[in-house]
């Protein structure tokens, strides 16, 4: 009797010792919204690497093309978070929906107005067919504001149809269906090896915009504070491992990714500087947004865009000095 008084003294103390996230994992379920290697493949990181875990998540990671699609399922419940765009956000934000970006991991739009061959200059682009991605997409946005850019009307003066994803669009202008689209920087160098070429530089022209980042809901941050500050703790050490640790990064990424893996050190190489440390959602961005949509929209100005980013998690993670702790490690 007193040896099995012993040994449950010493279970309990055994297991007051242990981490509570050892002891109870919350599980959250997580949707990314592109098959490339784009910006939210830090999350994959914080999976494959055990970041989620070592912060008490066990996150369930899930693809969903484009973010309207993805933020049906965080608005039905199916979703506690979503690594999406900013449009997608805006857009739901005008329509009453509960959505917020917590975090900006891509906060200039990264696009090129990219054609084949047989575009030599602006001129040629008039009356020609152009792949695009569903409405509230950043792509989508990129294409209007490219085109708008170098002078031409993207509902007169060309024919968008809409296609879907990178590969989706890439495939139709390989089959001659579509003669430009739109793609990010680390989807470049995928389409320059197809012989297509870049018409347009908008990535250098650093426009302020809510490119990529974390969205959630305020009813999550309300009910689920503890977790959604842990899964921001989990992105911000992931970044810090995507950006140090490029061997063990990039066989995750070859995991996941469903593009030309040959492109993979450029996209590292892109990723490792474009994403901040901190990764706090952009508010000039969010406006950017707002701006384009007021073109043909002007009521969704009465909107205020701070309410469709939510700066609390980031902040309260520097104040805490996590990412100065994970440096001096």
């Amino acid at each position: 009797m007193r040896l099995v008084r012993l040994v449950s003294l010493f279970i309990f103390t055994a297991a007051a010792l242990v981490p509570h996230h050892v002891l109870a994992q919350e599980r959250l379920n997580f949707a990314y919204i592109s098959p490339n290697a784009g910006s939210a493949s830090v999350l994959w990181v914080a999976k494959d690497a055990g970041i989620f875990k070592k912060h008490g998540l066990d996150v369930n990671v899930i693809y969903i093309e484009g973010t309207p699609k993805a933020l049906m399922s965080l608005f039905a419940g199916e979703l506690q978070v979503v690594a999406g765009t900013g449009p997608a956000v805006a857009s739901a934000k005008v329509r009453g929906a509960d959505a917020s970006m917590i975090m900006g991991f891509e906060v200039f739009l990264p696009y090129y107005l990219i054609v084949t061959p047989a575009i030599k200059n602006i001129e040629d682009l008039k009356g020609k067919v152009g792949a695009n991605h569903s409405a509230a997409t950043s792509a989508d946005f990129a294409m209007r504001l490219g085109l708008r850019n170098i002078g031409l009307d993207p509902e007169r003066d060309v024919n968008l149809r809409v296609v879907g994803a990178t590969n989706l669009r890439m495939i139709m202008m390989q089959q001659g269906q579509a003669q430009f689209s739109v793609f990010s920087t680390t989807e470049r160098e995928e389409a320059e090896k197809m012989g297509f070429k870049v018409l347009v530089d908008l990535a250098g022209k650093r426009i302020p915009y809510a490119h990529s980042g974390v969205i959630t809901s305020q009813k999550m941050l309300r009910e689920k504070r503890d977790a959604m500050m842990r899964f921001g703790r989990a992105s911000v050490e992931a970044i810090h491992y995507f950006k140090n640790n490029k061997s063990q990064t990039i066989a995750i990424l070859k995991k996941y990714a469903k593009s030309d893996l040959t492109t993979l050190d450029s996209a590292h190489a892109y990723l490792k500087n474009a994403i901040p440390d901190m990764p706090y959602p952009t508010l000039e961005g969010m406006k950017t947004i707002l701006a384009e949509m007021a073109r043909t929209r002007p009521e969704v100005l009465k909107h205020d865009a701070a309410t469709m980013v939510d700066r609390s998690i980031v902040k309260a993670i520097e104040d805490e000095g996590f990412l100065q702790k994970l440096k001096s490690n």
